[in-house]
């Protein structure tokens, strides 16, 4: 997709997330660290950045993107996943990314290690989730508690960021007259 600033965005399904809505866009640079090669096959397999571009014009212009005219005939009923990819992705090897240590946060303090602090209220559950942005690139996603016990002092300067506190003028209880 191509974003308001016309950069080029893509659909990302975040590892251990399975619904749709958890789905993001994401512009380039955000992939280029973690997940580059999975961009790299991807492009490769759509016949790089230029087709992709091209595609999304034509998609603009009216037509939808990689689909045929209803009047055009099918020339073949496999789909166009299957061509691109070979196989559903459950029958072939992941991709030696996949492969590495899974990176878990250090134990004790969190408050020297993050970078950026977001939160929002997950949908399913209405409870407050915080998203951490860690110094070494990583992200990852928490409940209140953890983040009250692991780096309070952060969850303090977003509340003391993003909080408000109006203070509303009192209005004067009516007090029976004073006896003269």
């Amino acid at each position: 997709m191509i974003g308001k600033g016309g950069e080029l965005l893509y659909e990302v399904k975040w590892e251990g997330y399975e619904k749709k809505s958890d789905r993001t866009w994401e512009p380039e640079e955000n992939l280029t660290e973690n997940a580059s090669e999975a961009l790299n096959e991807y492009l490769k397999s759509i016949g790089g950045r230029e087709a992709l571009l091209n595609e999304t014009h034509t998609a603009v212009q009216g037509k939808k993107r990689g689909r045929k005219d209803s009047s055009t005939p099918q020339a073949s009923t496999t789909s166009k996943r299957s061509k691109r990819n070979g196989s559903h992705p459950a029958d072939s090897e992941p991709p030696a990314s996949a492969k590495q240590a899974v990176w878990k946060p250090p134990a004790g303090s969190w408050e020297d290690h993050i970078a950026h602090l977001d939160a929002c209220e997950d949908e399913e559950t209405h409870k407050l989730m915080v998203y951490l942005t860690w110094k070494n690139g990583h992200k990852t996603q928490h409940e209140t508690s953890v983040i009250y016990s692991r780096c309070p002092q952060k969850m303090l300067q977003f509340y003391e960021r993003h909080v408000r506190i109006i203070k509303r003028e009192e209005t004067p209880v009516d007090s029976p007259p004073a006896n003269s």
